[in-house]
């Protein structure tokens, strides 16, 4: 279980990163581009400009309500990318820390 609770915590800190980086990219594109920082949807910035994890769009529509992926993608970039790095590293800080419970008490 301490080897799972681990995986989840440093993925999730890794995917922050990733996350953070493709955040500040959707705001590059809409200062570059002289758009409204909520006119760019989720959806919209995979599908135009990140468009080789688009099929991240198929995954969620197989494991979420189809309402609520339509809802999720419909979430401009530049919201959902700053919530969703503060979840995934709420998550990780999470698990890490049962870990660190577990590690204490194996020994």
């Amino acid at each position: 279980m301490r080897g799972f609770l681990l995986f989840i915590g440093y993925s999730s800190y890794i995917g922050s990163v990733g996350d953070g980086l493709l955040g500040l990219y959707a705001l590059w594109v809409l200062i570059s581009n002289n758009l409204a920082p909520l006119s760019l949807s989720l959806n919209d910035f995979l599908a135009q400009y990140v468009e080789f994890i688009y099929w991240v769009k198929q995954v969620a529509f197989y494991v979420m309500p189809q309402g609520f992926a339509n809802w999720l993608f419909g979430i401009p970039a530049v919201v959902y990318f700053p919530v969703r790095i503060l979840m995934s590293l709420t998550i990780g800080w999470w698990a890490l820390k049962k870990a660190a419970q577990l590690k204490t008490k194996n020994v």
